[in-house]
């Protein structure tokens, strides 16, 4: 049995100035960080003809199962740093997966990361993994484009439709330019994780907010893909029975690790990761109502 199926479409990233372009997106990160803690892991996404024998085989590499639908293109996005911001436009998208597309027998994975990057999510594809954890990384859900393809933020009008559907969802503050208003409002339907860099994660769950605190990195080289790394193990600790909390902790370690190198080149293995956690000790826990522990 799969333990970890992440689904999303994978990205082809262009950057301004380089002539190559790289293979992104959060559900081959999420599906990268699984396979590197050792954990049984299938991707499944749409990619194009142009892109699917780098993705074929980066996957191979990588140790994921990888499940490639038909798309004429892959999703594709240029990068440009405009004043030090990030500045991204989309150039192509491929369609939406829907719970039609997902075989059988991926429909018995452990957990389910459900990787959201340019609203290519069907309504029904929770429904599939009902008994599972359901990690939802929503930044997808908050981002429109203009005709031209620049990305800019929207209102998540649905929000409550697409969490009722969620065991968790993952947000950066970043994504939501530090208004937990928005995250607030969210968890009214699900539990909701901010994830805030070093700092760790705070949960909102039951109406409680709890602070878990992070795990500091060696070294910060590349902060691409840490949230893609905290989805993918708080997935896997919530299908192995930890609380919220103590998956919440775990993910913190998991992405602590992917911010080491470029890529998913610093990503951590199991052993690295309990490591790190038991070189930390049991960090406190702040809580807006001690003595309550928030549940998934």
């Amino acid at each position: 049995m799969t333990d970890l199926l992440t689904i999303g479409h994978v990205a082809r990233d262009e950057f301004a100035g380089e002539a190559d372009w790289r293979l992104g997106g959060t559900a081959l990160y999420a599906a990268a960080a699984a396979a590197r803690l050792g954990t049984s892991v299938a991707l499944l996404t749409r990619v194009g003809p142009n892109e699917r024998e780098r993705l074929a085989a980066r996957c191979r590499e990588l140790g994921i199962e990888l499940r490639a639908l038909e798309a004429e293109v892959t999703t594709t996005f240029a990068f440009r740093y405009v004043d030090g911001k990030r500045q991204l436009r989309l150039k192509a998208r491929a369609r939406s997966i829907g719970s039609d597309v997902v075989p059988a027998e991926l429909r018995s994975a452990g957990a389910v990361v459900l990787a959201s990057i340019a609203h290519e999510l069907g309504r029904d594809l929770a429904s599939a993994f009902a008994q599972v954890p359901r990690v939802l990384a929503a930044q997808g859900y908050l981002r429109t484009w203009d005709a031209d393809g620049t990305i800019r933020r929207r209102e998540w009008d649905d929000a409550a439709d697409v969490l009722a559907g969620v065991s968790v969802a993952v947000v950066s503050e970043e994504d939501i330019d530090g208004d937990l208003g928005l995250a607030r409002g969210w968890a009214r339907s699900a539990a909701v994780a901010v994830t805030l860099a070093e700092r760790g994660a705070l949960l909102l769950s039951g109406g409680r907010e709890v602070v878990v605190p992070g795990f500091p990195a060696e070294r910060v080289v590349d902060p691409t893909g840490a949230g893609d790394a905290f989805c993918a193990g708080l997935a896997i600790a919530l299908a192995g029975g930890a609380r919220l909390e103590e998956a919440a902790r775990f993910a913190n370690a998991v992405a602590s690790f992917a911010v080491e190198a470029v890529g998913v080149d610093g990503l951590g293995t199991r052993e690295q990761v309990e490591m790190r956690m038991r070189g930390q000790g049991s960090p406190s826990i702040s809580s807006s109502a001690p003595g309550k522990t928030a549940q998934p």
